[in-house]
């Protein structure tokens, strides 16, 4: 009966997200990049870029383990690059959510274009401005849920006769749009500086279950979200580099910062011109919420990326200190043989 008490309160408080139409969140975030800021989209190392990340979580909370994210995307660079080195990006990404014994289930599919301005004729500094349109798709299966009519208090069992709620509808469709900008430039020595900023939900769509009409389903929208995120690549040898990075989200009521460093070592023989590299590093997510571990290892293009978020929230009892492992894979490749103009940031 304790057991069923403290999964039912821990659902709860997670469920607390949903009801405040919160955004799904991934701990590798640069690894998402046409999610993150559609400012992102045709900037890559080269011309072209595949990607895919998976998350699982609140693996102790519920059996089958039903907290889960896939999210991936491709970009690539379009148009010709102008005399000043500027050009264009387009990007196509996607994710599912799936939450909880009832499987909530959230999917969206996202169009992104991007231009590149850049700031100088050496193609060192740049300022990149997107736009994003997208399709959302929310639902619940209404049959796996139970109600407090079908507990029997003695026992803690369920009652299949008891009293069994309807549901207006279970499934919910919506528009949204967002856009980004973002700052990159290399500097002396090396250094590689960018910041960004990208204001998603600018429509709050509606998102209600309940029909349009309904008390109350006015207030029921996505939130508009700002996401501020910056980093730096600074030299520290040949080999290897010091990569601090943060993140903040404001969402509605809620909010979130993630601070972090990656240490990045260059292997091969050859570092001016090495494509292997290992990285290492420590993330922070506030306020309270857990301490992340990542590695990625990049080769010949290909980048595949390994975190594991320990939590230490108020909610390390229900979780019993099983953490939410994450994988990511990257393909940047190119349609030439000599690489576009510009830079990439020290994100990727």
């Amino acid at each position: 009966m304790m057991n069923r008490l403290r999964i039912t309160a821990i659902t709860l408080l997670l469920s607390i997200g949903i009801v405040k139409a919160q955004d799904i969140h991934f701990s590798q975030y640069n690894a998402s990049p046409l999610m993150l800021n559609p400012a992102l989209a045709g900037m890559n190392a080269c011309d072209y870029r595949v990607y895919a990340n998976f998350r699982m979580q609140w693996m102790t909370v519920s059996t089958g383990n039903t907290y889960r994210t896939v999210a991936g995307g491709a970009d690539m660079t379009v148009g010709k690059v102008t005399k000043y080195n500027s050009f264009a990006g387009l990007g196509l990404s996607f994710f599912t959510d799936q939450a909880g014994d009832l499987n909530f289930s959230t999917n969206k599919v996202d169009l992104s274009f991007a231009y590149h301005f850049m700031l100088n004729r050496r193609g060192t500094q740049q300022i990149s401005t997107g736009i994003q349109g997208s399709f959302g798709y929310r639902s619940i299966n209404a049959s796996k849920a139970t109600f407090d009519s079908q507990y029997n208090p003695t026992t803690g069992l369920v009652d299949p006769g008891g009293t069994i709620e309807s549901f207006d509808r279970t499934r919910v469709m919506y528009g949204d749009a967002s856009f980004g900008v973002l700052y990159s430039g290399i500097f002396k020595n090396d250094l590689n500086f960018y910041m960004g900023v990208a204001m998603s939900h600018l429509n709050q769509p509606k998102i209600s279950f309940r029909p349009s009409g309904t008390e109350g389903t006015s207030q029921e929208r996505l939130y508009f979200k700002t996401t501020i995120h910056s980093g730096l690549s600074i030299p520290a040898g040949k080999r290897l580099f010091i990569m601090p990075h943060a993140m903040a989200l404001v969402q509605g009521p809620s909010y979130e910062f993630n601070v972090g460093c990656n240490f990045k070592t260059l292997l091969g023989s050859n570092t001016a011109t090495s494509k292997t590299a290992l990285h290492l590093g420590l993330q922070y997510r506030g306020l309270l919420d857990a301490v992340i571990l990542n590695a990625r290892v990049d080769y010949k293009g290909f980048s595949a990326g390994l975190s594991y978020d320990i939590n230490v929230s108020k909610l390390t009892p229900a979780s019993q200190t099983v953490g939410a492992p994450e994988i990511s894979l990257m393909y940047q490749g190119c349609f030439r043989k000599k690489a576009r103009p510009g830079h990439c940031p020290a994100m990727f």
